[in-house]
């Protein structure tokens, strides 16, 4: 029993030492992309990033920030994440403008952000040359965002909001709902499922 334990404890302080290591080596690494990295936020993996030369990216994380292995940064504008928040394994924050995540949020894995889309309006002029239409991308406080969710240009998901998985965001979500589906619409809000259980 003893000697169980004493192995749990070596797993805990060598997962602890690597995400130590790992935090420094990122931080080092890619300090010229970061505006601010909280305390006690820590990398669990190396990200990815892919600046667009046209304009800086720039990153802006909290306290106590957790970033999973393989998280990509792409494009150009300024993320800001807040304090308590976790973004998983694969997530991809495909900036063309500002973004903001606020506290206590919950981004699982692949979930995609794309602050752009191509224009098509004009018939006559391919979609590759018709440049882009961009709108920045905000996440309140306390949203839950489930796996594989895309979240589209100009869409603002509020307070205390979930999204479920493989959920496709075209528009704004209103605080507390519970959205999902192929584009997201309403499917529950937590405000009657609390009041059921009081």
């Amino acid at each position: 029993m003893k000697i169980k334990f004493l192995f749990q404890n070596l797993e805990g302080y060598r997962i602890r030492i690597l995400t130590l290591l790992v935090t420094v080596y990122v931080t080092l690494r890619y300090f010229h992309y970061f505006i601010r990295i909280g305390a006690k936020t820590r990398f669990l993996g190396v990200p990815e990033f892919d600046p667009d030369l046209r304009e800086p990216l720039s990153v802006e994380l909290g306290n106590f920030v957790a970033i999973h292995p393989n998280v990509s940064f792409r494009g150009r504008g300024k993320l800001k994440i807040g304090e308590h928040s976790s973004i998983n394994s694969g997530v991809i924050f495909g900036l063309t403008c500002d973004m903001s995540v606020g506290s206590h949020v919950m981004i699982a894995d692949r979930v995609s952000f794309r602050t752009a889309d191509h224009d098509f309006t004009d018939l006559e002029v391919p979609m590759l040359e018709q440049g882009e239409i961009r709108g920045s991308i905000t996440i309140e406080d306390d949203v839950w965002i489930g796996a594989n969710v895309t979240v589209l240009r100009g869409v603002t998901i509020h307070r205390g909001a979930i999204v479920g998985a493989n959920a496709v965001v075209t528009k704004d979500v209103d605080e507390y709902s519970i959205v999902g589906g192929v584009p997201a619409r309403v499917i529950g809000n937590r405000k009657s499922k609390a009041s059921k259980t009081e």
